[in-house]
């Protein structure tokens, strides 16, 4: 089985499309989708996927997560060159449907303070 990722992502006015396509395990269980695959720099990356949430799981050094909800914020932790920085995901369309998903999102500072954007993206995902 294969999995297509599309991401169109606009950082401070700048946009890029990322596509990207790889050969994927995909497991249910319980209510959830379980997508697992190696990626371009030979981490493991698990996604977990219900009509409500999504959970992305890179086992980098150190590992990293994102998750997405259907109705509410959510909290994202990324490597970055100066250590892990949390962000929060602010999801505006979650759409589940057979073997695809289409998330728009922004990534936010995780200061309660602050409304900054540090970008916005539509992800869009499908399997088979």
């Amino acid at each position: 089985m294969q999995l297509y990722l599309r991401n169109h992502i606009n950082v401070d006015g700048q946009a890029e499309v990322i596509e990207q396509s790889y050969p994927v395990e995909v497991t249910e269980k319980n209510g959830f989708s379980y997508l697992v695959f190696t990626n371009e720099e030979d981490e493991k990356v698990i996604m977990k996927c219900s009509d409500e949430e999504l959970a992305v799981t890179r086992f980098s050094s150190p590992k990293s997560t994102m998750r997405f909800h259907k109705d509410k914020k959510a909290l994202a932790s990324l490597p970055t060159p100066v250590g892990i920085q949390h962000f929060i995901t602010e999801t505006s369309l979650f759409k589940v449907e057979q073997q695809s998903v289409q998330i728009d999102y922004v990534l936010k500072n995780s200061d309660p303070e602050s409304e900054e954007i540090f970008a916005e993206y539509q992800l869009e995902m499908t399997w088979g």
